[in-house]
């Protein structure tokens, strides 16, 4: 028995050789790898008879482009000129590196395909100018250096760069379209965000513009207005007024998301608008433009039941 007496994460990079360590080790990480039916640390040695199970979710288990990231779910570029790229990022992928040690990663992605163009950047280029969640998917903005990215910057500060986005939520919303105000506080002990309907220590003011597009038999297809971008808003804030995303599982019914059957929230950050109020410098073209989302690739369990 040639895995008698052997650690059992070299079994697994044995028995898995396509999946990226990084992957097995962040199963240990969160408890998902068992021998004989008992959770074990990637140091436990395993020995002749024993059954050693681990879960891994299946696109680390399909076959990877050389990004890392699968053929099926990649990333695409929507619009790009000299010195900005709109990228549409697939639904589970992060924008950039955190504690998860993900393979597939958007900005890695993004810097890796446009230096395969031929044209130098500067390290870190292009860069994120914003964020979305790694469960949302849609459109992300990246700029190609150091000057475009304080100027963009500047513009989501002051408001300056629309963003809309659709989700499919539960229930269907009294007024058809509305503004909403109230006051988030961010937990980021526990990666959560609460809203409140009054001033709390710590929350700050935030804004949502809503706007009913479809209405079904008991769930609606919004159009979102992201006014403030703080955390989570869109989510936490449609909760809190009793229409939570289909799919969430952090701020969503979860009877709910079972009966769809759904891996990620049904939200994709749609459309994105150039509205320049102040001096853009050398991006003073893009004033006015706007770049939308081609498609949207909801779940099938929503597009079997809701949009049947």
């Amino acid at each position: 028995m040639p895995y008698d007496k052997k650690r059992v994460d070299s079994f697994l990079f044995d028995m898995i050789p396509n999946v990226n360590s990084s992957v097995i080790y962040k199963a240990f990480r969160k408890r998902n790898v068992k021998v004989n039916n008992k959770r074990v640390k990637e140091s436990y040695v395993i020995s002749q008879g024993d059954t050693v199970q681990v879960f891994v979710p299946d696109e680390y288990l399909q076959g990877k482009a050389s990004d890392g990231a699968s053929t099926k779910d990649a990333p695409k570029i929507i619009y790009e000129d000299d010195y900005i790229l709109v990228v549409s990022k697939p639904q589970g992928m992060p924008v950039h590196v955190d504690r998860n040690d993900d393979v597939q990663i958007l900005d890695k992605w993004v810097q890796k395909t446009a230096g395969e163009s031929g044209k130098t950047y500067e390290q870190g280029f292009p860069a994120l100018c914003h964020r979305i969640d790694r469960n949302t998917g849609g459109l992300v903005l990246f700029a190609k250096d150091p000057e475009t990215l304080a100027v963009l910057e500047d513009k989501f500060r002051n408001r300056e760069i629309r963003k809309i986005y659709h989700c499919l939520v539960y229930g269907v919303p009294l007024r058809k379209s509305g503004e909403l105000h109230g006051y988030l506080r961010k937990d980021s002990k526990n990666s959560r965000v609460f809203v409140y309907d009054r001033p709390v220590k710590g929350a700050d003011p935030i804004i949502t513009r809503y706007r009913v597009l479809k209405a079904f038999d008991g769930y609606s297809l919004l159009e979102v207005e992201l006014v403030t971008g703080k955390t989570h808003q869109i989510r936490a804030h449609l909760a809190f007024i009793g229409h939570p995303i289909l799919g969430d599982g952090k701020y969503g019914i979860n009877s709910v998301n079972r009966t769809f059957k759904l891996k990620w929230q049904a939200l994709w950050a749609y459309e994105m608008t150039f509205m320049f109020t102040s001096p853009s410098g050398h991006l003073s073209y893009l004033d006015g433009k706007t770049v939308t989302l081609p498609d949207i690739k909801w779940e099938r369990g929503l597009s079997q039941t809701v949009f049947a």
